[in-house]
């Protein structure tokens, strides 16, 4: 997420030689009206592109400027891709505030999108194109128009035009048309199957602004879109005092508020974490405020793009991330480029969540737009070379669930060519380039997206090793077309993306308990997981999982409850709840709220606050045969703190006071979990809970808990697993003997050699893995 060299300029830095000359051959030659019949449908139980009435394989290749398509562009059309990505430069379209069609002559880069789809379909012929652009402020804009930039609390410029300019919008929109107006103009229009946007809203989705630490927007376009809110909302000046606690507020004269997360350390730290609304009412009206204005963004965004198309073709868009809730931009990225060099990276202790401080919340019903055909995302930064994970940034499970595309975009560092020698997560040799690349086709399959491999131009594919690995791996996509998929019952991660509503606006909780619970426990727990939006629990086809992760469901009402009830509440399952489960009935926050919804009586302590959790029971079956020293938790203070005072103790609390009292603890309710030691078959109301006050858990604890609730477990070695009906594969970057048990008896085969595994039918697979590896296998049923 923002790490791009060509975001403000898609092809700037690549001004190359003369438009190629080649001109497409006449089998290519169209125009819109006559391009490929497109759809995405389910096939084979997964959100498939049909094109021509047959699912068709998207194994796609993207680099920047004429050098790298002479290059890793032409080494690609030798190995069977079939999408290829080329790039419109802002520049071209947007100069000032006049957008237009680009002339010939008049260009800032001459290998423009005419080349490189002259370029494409030269070197194959049977090549589809995917055109990919930024909607960016175009060089001179900053100057026309200052009073349309974010304006921070302290009353400085921000980096970017506020979600609030409509005149920006409006000029986004038209630079999207006119790019999709451009290419169904050409003769190459009829090998365009996508557009992907990936600056509708905002910069792939997040603001600029939100992500260097700036939370609220003092705009003038943000004062009047403010104001304008406020009055619908309120009514009355009178109505709008009491709400504020400000008796002599005006919808005339209110401004945004002033960001509380940048003053004093001393007062910003007694700024409990989950809030009243009397005491946060302000942001909540703002971020409701931003959410509306996000999504109204993104509609418009859409439209404008089909429109300008008149026919079926598929956008895709960069955004919903709320699988990063938490993620902390600028604690990432600002490394400094020299050892005296102050760097602007030190990680804030009160930095504002990102995805609720763009607009991004309330995803489920952007997911619902017309000609919304998909997301197209990077993946997670964060732990993501050999050893890590493969997440990708977009919230993948809810927009498959949904029968959405989801193409993730695969920028795997390497060793090759020309870039950095210790860039993010890099691959330093083969061996951890085919770890890495394999584990993340693997999660794709199990998951229902696809990868597309990325790069900036600097070679990072191009090394023989590597293209000899893309060979193999290009193969196994084209054969994982027909490979029958479903989601098998394991751990699923339930987000609301609104709760940040119910709290200071910080982003430090949700960064531990969402991101990186997902890369530290889940991950290699041995048990397949998945991660939802709350909203999918409505849906008729989500399917059944067997432990429930809800680290901020923090608001709980009368709706939620049912819909817990009904799909959560039930049939054995476990369900664990985070430290703030519950504390907020949306008004007040109370040890009263956080019981209706766990179960659990609690004593409330208002105070932020370290926690840790050491295990103190080990007869339980969820603690049985964890090592003595397993402790959760860590450093980050928030709060209130919720105690448990009642189910069975399986770790003891250390927290403020040193006070003695349970820090993670179960209750069965019914007939309880699925092996919970009571017979019968479990049904309605027959669940078990448990309750942990500090974040993360480990893979070993997560594995029990699984295996309690009834899941299938794979592996017992916290190495990273995944699976569905059809895939299992494991990394590790521990040598030995590896065992993976089946839920059943398959045939077996090696997906990474292409090569049956056993003749005959297993329950089972062993072998030795030579760190760092993955290995991938096919099952099918005898």
């Amino acid at each position: 997420m923002w790490n791009r060299p060509w975001v403000r300029s898609a092809a700037a830095a690549t001004l190359c030689g003369p438009l190629l000359a080649a001109l497409i051959s006449a089998q290519n030659a169209g125009s819109s009206a006559n391009g490929p019949d497109l759809e995405v449908r389910s096939y084979k139980g997964r959100p498939t592109v049909f094109l021509n009435q047959k699912p068709y394989p998207l194994v796609g290749f993207n680099t920047f400027g004429k050098a790298a398509f002479d290059r890793s562009m032409a080494l690609s059309y030798q190995q069977g891709f079939s999408i290829y990505f080329i790039s419109a430069d802002t520049a071209d379209f947007w100069k000032g505030d006049r957008v237009t069609t680009p002339l010939a002559g008049a260009r800032s880069n001459a290998f423009d999108l005419d080349a490189q789809a002259a370029h494409v379909l030269a070197g194959d012929p049977n090549g589809y194109l995917v055109v990919r652009f930024t909607p960016s402020p175009p060089a001179d804009w900053p100057q026309l128009h200052p009073d349309e930039y974010f304006v921070n609390s302290e009353e400085t410029k921000g980096r970017a035009p506020s979600l609030a300019s409509d005149l920006y919008y409006r000029q986004v929109n038209e630079f999207s048309a006119a790019v999709v107006r451009y290419c169904e103009s050409r003769p190459w229009a009829n090998r365009v199957v996508a557009y992907a946007n990936f600056g509708a809203v905002e910069i792939e989705g997040t603001s600029e602004d939100a992500g260097t630490g700036s939370l609220y927007d003092r705009s003038q376009p943000m004062i009047r879109y403010w104001r304008e809110f406020l009055r619908k909302k309120y009514v009355s000046t009178e109505a709008l005092r009491a709400a504020y606690g400000y008796p002599t507020a005006t919808f005339e004269t209110t401004l945004p508020p002033i960001d509380r997360l940048r003053g004093p350390a001393p007062l910003v730290s007694a700024l409990l974490y989950w809030q009243d609304r009397k005491d946060n009412q302000p942001l909540r009206d703002y971020l409701e405020l931003e959410s509306e204005l996000f999504a109204s963004r993104w509609r418009d965004n859409v439209a404008a793009m089909q429109t300008a198309a008149n026919r079926k073709v598929l956008f895709l868009f960069d955004g919903l991330k709320q699988t990063m809730l938490g993620w902390n931009q600028t604690g990432f990225f600002d490394v400094p480029a020299s050892p005296g060099e102050r760097g602007t990276g030190s990680w804030n202790p009160y930095y504002p969540e990102l995805m609720a401080a763009s607009g991004s919340m309330h995803a489920a019903q952007i997911f619902s737009l017309p000609h919304f055909d998909g997301l197209i995302t990077p993946h997670d930064y964060q732990a993501r070379g050999v050893g890590g994970v493969y997440e990708p940034e977009g919230i993948v499970d809810s927009a498959v669930l949904r029968g959405k595309l989801f193409l993730a975009e695969m920028d795997t560092r390497t060793y090759s060519g020309t870039g950095p020698k210790n860039d993010i997560g890099i691959a330093r040799n083969d061996a951890e380039y085919a770890a890495d690349t394999w584990r993340n086709l693997a999660a794709g399959w199990t998951r229902g997206f696809t990868s597309y491999w990325m790069e900036f131009g600097s070679g990072w594919f191009d090394a023989p090793g590597i293209r000899k690995i893309i060979g193999r791996q290009v193969q196994a996509m084209r054969e994982a077309l027909e490979w029958t998929h479903e989601t098998v019952p394991g751990i699923a991660m339930i987000l609301d993306d609104s709760s940040v509503l119910e709290t200071n606006g910080t982003g430090n909780y949700l960064n531990e308990a969402v991101m990186w619970e997902q890369k530290m426990g889940m991950a290699r727990a041995g048990v397949p997981h998945n991660i939802y939006l709350f909203d999918d629990l409505t849906l008729d086809n989500f399917p059944d999982q067997r432990v429930y992760y809800f680290p901020n469901l923090f608001r709980v009402d009368g709706r939620r409850m049912e819909i817990l009830r009904k799909k959560v509440f039930r049939d054995g399952h476990v369900v664990i709840w985070g430290p703030g489960s519950g504390i907020s009935d949306g008004d007040k926050i109370s040890a009263e709220s956080a019981r209706r919804l766990t179960g659990f009586p609690f004593r409330m302590i208002p105070v932020n606050t370290p926690r840790r959790v050491l295990l103190s029971n080990f007869d339980h079956p969820v603690t049985a045969g964890l090592p003595a020293d397993l402790t959760i938790g860590g450093p980050l203070a928030y709060g209130p703190l919720l105690l448990p005072l009642d189910g069975t103790e399986l770790g003891a609390a250390w927290v403020i006071g040193g006070l003695q009292n349970a820090g993670l603890a179960i209750k069965e309710f019914g007939k309880g979990a699925t092996n919970s030691g009571i017979a019968g078959p479990r049904g309605e109301g027959d669940y078990a809970a448990i309750f942990t006050v500090a974040v993360n858990l480990p893979a070993a604890l997560w594995r029990n808990i699984a295996r309690y609730a009834g899941a299938h477990v794979y592996s017992e070695t916290n190495d990273v697993l995944v699976a569905d009906s059809s895939v299992v594969a494991l990394q590790s970057l521990q040598s030995g003997r590896k065992r993976i048990v089946l839920p059943g008896r398959f045939r077996v085969r090696d997906v990474v050699t292409g090569e049956d595994y056993t003749p005959a039918p297993t329950q089972e697979i062993t072998f030795d893995l030579k760190a760092p590896q993955t290995r991938v296998f096919q099952l099918s049923k005898p």
